[in-house]
């Protein structure tokens, strides 16, 4: 099988040299030493876990998962820092939603969602409508009645859907709560 080497006969000479025995009992004493070695191994704890980078690594790495699941996941919500349009409880009002398109749409799917505290005027006790149309390349605006009900935050959600393409264009509302001065 393998090639014979120039040392081929010191390698012969070294096949014929007479193997000791072992003396009485080494055998037993060589499995013995290494079970009980691989026992103790088992019992002591992971190396790994005993340094304390390893525990700090552990615990930044668990730091950066949660803050990014945090900013992945948060709810779509108005925040006080965004803008909005403010009302009060029982107004109406047209809100003005720009839709920019960089072509005509034909055919476009608009649904517009309410959430929170207002409704869309005409349209009570619904907070979904949807209606299909055509939009025009450049600025399109849609003047949305909408009423507010109760008084806290809401949004106006307009998504416009065209050959499996999505936009969503969101407006925050905040509905002040009635004075108890006023009359209502």
């Amino acid at each position: 099988m393998s090639q014979e080497s120039p040392n081929d006969p010191l390698r012969q000479a070294l096949r014929q040299m007479p193997v000791p025995s072992p003396r009485p009992g080494f055998a037993e004493e060589a499995l013995a030493r290494a079970v009980a070695s691989h026992e103790r191994e088992a019992k002591r704890p992971a190396r790994a876990f005993v340094r304390w980078e390893t525990w700090f690594g552990a615990a930044v790495g668990a730091a950066v998962a949660a803050l990014a699941t945090f900013l992945v996941m948060r709810p779509d919500v108005p925040s006080a820092q965004e803008p909005g349009i403010t009302l009060a409880i029982n107004e109406s009002r047209n809100v003005d939603v720009l839709i920019d398109s960089e072509r005509t749409l034909d055919g476009a799917m608009i649904r517009v969602v309410t959430t929170g505290s207002v409704e869309l005027e005409g349209f009570e006790d619904k907070h979904s409508v949807e209606w299909q149309t055509r939009l025009e390349r450049g600025r399109n605006v849609l003047s949305l009645p909408v009423v507010a009900r109760t008084s806290g935050p809401a949004q106006l959600v307009t998504v416009i859907e065209h050959e499996g393409r999505t936009r969503k264009v969101a407006v925050n509302l905040l509905v002040k709560p009635q004075k108890h001065d006023e009359v209502a």
